[in-house]
């Protein structure tokens, strides 16, 4: 029999498996993510126990950075730094400040300070960190939810929340009153573009009173220091209240913007008074109920009747100095200007029918020598009569004296004073019979008197003319007109008479006055 026993003596005595060392290998990876694994819940675990009692990074309360601080620290940080509180609401033309005297009057810092760490979400703070370290949270807009109720629980008992309400509401009730809430053409109009348009017609919206206090309060409880009206939009203001969409104020617009284009300016004597342009041309456009526009007859004609009563001189008060230095105040007469309304009635609407651009003259029935402003001289040459003095004078545009003379005014005494005013020279004529009243005894006039020079200035009953009867010692005598005065007419010597008839012309200006 064969041997067996030598052959079986080469056999090994132990064989191992053969896959037992990559199995070994295979084990190392899954060891190094338990490891990594309990290190990250380590430190999970770290970062949740320390960002319950700090805060993150970027964190501000009462516009205070406490990045990184206890609650206890914000607290002081808060006090170091911010003694005193403001909220600043400001946009669409209202600026409102809330400043209470300092910050323990509004809240209790502490309990802020707590609220706010509260609030951390340590749970999450790996995103909350990486947000706060990027500045994510701070560049993301947030539509601001005005529905939602502002936390005033950590609030001092101070804060009276009825009073900062009805504070801002008043601040916002002052604005819109300039505000008319309408849509109308004065509104819609811009005068540095010179047209109509929706934009500028909403911007005669009145703000929403109740919006914005909300929108402030909210600001107010997360204590920051700005309250910017244009993050509400469109919530801050109230709806036009006419109702019209707006594509019907669009077209009102288009419409009215063809109505505009004059620009002309309204003289007086080469002076300029007024000027039809846009912004004149809005208020006196008027709205139908469809919002087709059209020119305001009544509007225009008040407009005239304002700026003819500015203008017109005619029996106004007006003030001058003489030459010779005596200051002069009269008023009552028939010289000076006096506007045609109809006409320039007429003149506006064609100035804004044609879109006019050249200078309009105002058309007047009646024109002094020379338009300056109200209550000033408005006459070149004139004839000056000076009751009190009993002296009358003539001067030329320049202020030289052409001719002068005592005279006799109207008897005072007999209720016959020489009219003062400013009149004109109206009739000048030579040789007539000035013809008294009817004497109610007899029916016959009280007198007939021939004048050689008759220079009428108040209607054709007082005039400037010769008295040969007169005694030549009474003219120039500051009393003559009490023992010796006419029946209203300014009596003159013969030869001044005959002097200034050959001077003045119907027209020339007479002053008389006291």
């Amino acid at each position: 029999m064969p041997n067996r026993a030598t052959k079986d003596s080469h056999a090994p005595a132990h064989f191992a498996p053969a896959d037992a060392a990559p199995r070994r290998k295979r084990n190392v990876p899954a060891i190094v993510a338990i490891i990594i694994l309990a290190i990250l819940a380590v430190a999970y675990v770290a970062g949740a126990v320390t960002f319950s009692f700090i805060y993150y990074p970027g964190t501000s309360i009462a516009g205070t950075d406490v990045s990184l601080s206890t609650a206890s620290d914000a607290a002081e940080r808060i006090r170091d730094a911010r003694p005193v509180y403001t909220l600043h609401v400001e946009g669409d033309g209202l600026t409102w400040d809330y400043a209470p005297e300092s910050i323990d009057d509004l809240i209790d810092v502490d309990a802020m300070a707590n609220e706010v760490l509260a609030r951390n979400e340590a749970f999450i703070w790996p995103a909350r960190l990486i947000s706060a370290t990027l500045g994510s949270s701070k560049d993301a807009k947030t539509p601001v939810d005005l529905s939602a109720t502002p936390d005033f629980s950590a609030f001092s008992a101070t804060f009276d929340e009825t009073a900062f309400d009805e504070e801002l509401g008043a601040a916002v009730d002052a604005l819109n009153e300039g505000r008319s809430g309408t849509f109308t053409p004065a509104g819609a109009y811009d005068p540095d573009t010179n047209t109509f348009s929706l934009e500028r017609a909403e911007a005669g919206r009145q703000l929403d009173r109740d919006a914005i206090v909300s929108f402030a309060k909210l600001k107010l409880a997360a204590l920051d220091a700005q309250a910017d009206l244009t993050e509400l939009g469109e919530a801050a203001f109230l709806p036009l209240a006419d109702g019209h969409t707006e594509e019907e104020i669009e077209a009102s617009c288009t419409a009215m913007n063809e109505l505009v284009g004059a620009n002309a300016a309204f003289t007086m004597g080469g002076t300029e008074v007024a000027r039809v342009d846009g912004a004149q041309i809005a208020q006196w456009i008027a709205l139908d109920e469809n919002l087709t526009p059209q020119l305001d007859e009544e509007a225009i004609n008040a407009w005239v009747n304002s700026l003819a009563d500015s203008l017109d001189t005619v029996g106004t008060e007006r003030s001058y100095t003489r030459p010779d230095g005596k200051a002069v105040t009269v008023s009552g007469g028939s010289f000076g200007w006096k506007v045609d309304r109809e006409a320039l009635a007429q003149a506006v609407h064609t100035a804004v029918s044609e879109k006019q651009t050249d200078p309009v003259e105002v058309p007047c029935t009646q024109q002094g020598d020379v338009f300056t402003a109200p209550g000033e001289r408005d006459w070149g040459a004139y004839i000056d009569i000076d009751i009190s003095e009993q002296y009358a004078r003539y001067y030329d545009a320049d202020g030289n004296v052409l001719w002068e003379s005592g005279v006799i005014t109207g008897n005072p005494n007999l209720g016959q004073d020489t009219p003062t005013g400013v009149y004109y020279i109206n009739n000048a004529a030579r040789n007539i019979t000035l013809i008294g009243a009817d004497d109610p005894e007899t029916g016959e006039p009280k007198y007939k008197t021939p004048v050689s020079f008759w220079m009428a200035f108040v209607g054709s009953a007082v005039g400037l003319h010769d008295a040969t009867w007169q005694a030549s010692s009474s003219f120039g005598d500051p009393n003559a007109c009490y023992y010796a005065g006419s029946h209203g007419c300014v009596n003159l010597p013969y030869d001044k008479a005959e002097e200034l008839f050959g001077m003045i012309e119907v027209g020339t200006c007479v002053v008389s006055h006291m």
